[in-house]
């Protein structure tokens, strides 16, 4: 009895030992163990005298296409960015589109006053100045 393997996407395929490695190797199941790169923007969180600082990257991203929401604890800047392309000639149409969306959510490591914040984008970085609370601000206590 000889054991023929099939291909489930095509049954009416046969086996083909050298064929078939090539194509369990290049089959998405291999590459979904892998890492992927992620769509995550870098940033950095600090905090500096009565503020606390973030800084995004996220060149190509228009401001309008931004958005934050920020609670006294926490802030979340999300956004999207598409990109088309066109070139036209005389009998050829090339239309490349690309679309991506990211979010990023951060913990703050003080309450602030999200009345006061600020936020700037300059050359493809976004720059939140967030102020403390006025009840996590050191105050000087005079002494009787």
């Amino acid at each position: 009895m000889k054991i023929v393997r099939r291909d489930t996407s095509n049954p009416d395929r046969n086996y083909v030992p050298i064929r078939s490695i090539f194509d369990e190797f290049f089959t998405p199941s291999i590459w979904e163990d892998f890492p992927t790169i992620s769509s995550t923007p870098s940033a950095n969180v600090w905090e500096e005298d009565d503020n606390v600082h973030v800084e995004m990257a996220l060149p190509g991203v228009k401001k309008d296409d931004i958005d934050i929401t920020i609670t006294k604890d926490t802030v979340s800047i999300s956004g999207s960015r598409k990109e088309e392309e066109k070139e036209d000639d005389k009998k050829k149409y090339y239309y490349k589109s690309m679309e991506s969306s990211f979010e990023q959510r951060f913990n703050l490591p003080t309450l602030v006053d999200s009345d006061k914040a600020e936020a700037e984008l300059k050359d493809g970085v976004i720059h939140l100045t967030l102020p403390k609370a006025e009840d996590v601000k050191p105050k000087q206590i005079e002494i009787k």
